[in-house]
């Protein structure tokens, strides 16, 4: 079943995939919990199941006021099909310009004579910048280590990469130090700064 998504904005025609594609995967859903994982009204999606009835894309099964069914009409799944190719045409197109910044990022940090790093941070930030470094054998860089402040994250791994704790900072040579957090960016940076490490070998993405 179709993930609930918390970044892009919900156009008609994602809410029009989405509600489809709940239905697909689960016929005795209610309007009450489509209108939830649309993040829409109940009223709005008693239009959207109208429509969507009227353009041959479901069949409604009454089995009393408070109970019916809904089922995808091969219509419906064809209409699904399309909607989700146009998704991923625009999610794929979104997650290459976003590989760009990250390479062109990383470029510059080796520009600056920046080879051995190490990574302050194990979440998604750093997922896509570890996965974008490993995708491309021309960005010379080499990430010695992940460190995170969350202990229950220490001798756990990322992309093949075991996470430790910031104590590793001490413990290996390196170049300089990313911090691959959004959300946490200013308490590892001023952490950094307490500890006396040199501002010019704090790197961060978001800058």
């Amino acid at each position: 079943m179709h993930k609930k998504d918390t970044f892009f904005n919900r156009t008609v025609k994602y809410k029009e995939y989405l509600v489809l594609d709940l239905i697909e995967y689960n016929e005795n859903i209610t309007q009450r919990q489509l209108a939830k994982l649309a993040s829409v009204s109940v009223s709005m999606i008693n239009t959207y199941l109208n429509d969507y009835e009227d353009k041959g894309y479901i069949i409604k099964d009454v089995i009393s006021s408070k109970n019916i069914k809904y089922k995808l009409t091969p219509k419906g799944i064809e209409r699904k099909r399309y909607l989700n190719i146009g998704y991923l045409n625009s999610s794929y197109q979104i997650y290459m310009d976003a590989k760009k910044e990250v390479r062109k990022f990383i470029k510059d940090i080796i520009n600056k004579g920046y080879k051995d790093i190490i990574f302050y941070g194990a979440g998604e930030v750093s997922e896509i910048l570890l996965q974008t470094i490993k995708d491309d054998n021309t960005l010379n860089i080499n990430v010695l280590g992940v460190i995170d402040d969350n202990k229950s994250k220490h001798n756990t791994y990322i992309l093949d990469h075991l996470i430790s704790s910031p104590e590793l900072i001490k413990e290996i040579k390196h170049d300089a130090i990313m911090i691959a957090s959004y959300t946490h960016h200013k308490v590892i940076y001023e952490k950094l700064v307490k500890l006396g490490y040199n501002k010019n070998r704090i790197m961060y993405f978001f800058n």
